[in-house]
């Protein structure tokens, strides 16, 4: 797929050889798949749309997972991506926090 911003739902149901009605499926089952809509209600795919598309196809396809299958590991690891990401931020707060006592010679 070619590096842009948006894609068409028909661009996206071309690259993963899939139906148009399919994509529109896959946007109720998983809340995470939000493409962007115009007025007229026309789809316009961001890059995170189609990645988690593509983790849909490879769990469903290739792996065999159900819907509510797939559903629930993309919803487990976007949290624990959140969670990850948490945690990464409260280690730089610490290390922050850490630098700034030195620097001020502050004792416990």
């Amino acid at each position: 797929m070619e590096d842009k911003f948006y894609y068409s739902i028909s661009e996206v149901a071309k690259e993963f050889n899939v139906t148009l009605p399919t994509l529109r499926y896959w946007e109720k089952e998983f809340k995470m798949l939000q493409p962007d809509k115009n007025k007229r209600g026309v789809r316009f795919y961001k890059k995170k749309d189609v990645e988690i598309i593509r983790q849909i196809i490879y769990l469903t396809k290739e792996k065999g997972y159900t819907i509510s299958g797939a559903r629930n590991i993309l919803e487990n690891k976007t949290q624990n991506d959140t969670d990850g990401q948490l945690l990464q931020n409260l280690i730089k707060a610490k290390e922050m926090i850490v630098s700034l006592k030195e620097k001020l010679k502050i004792e416990d």
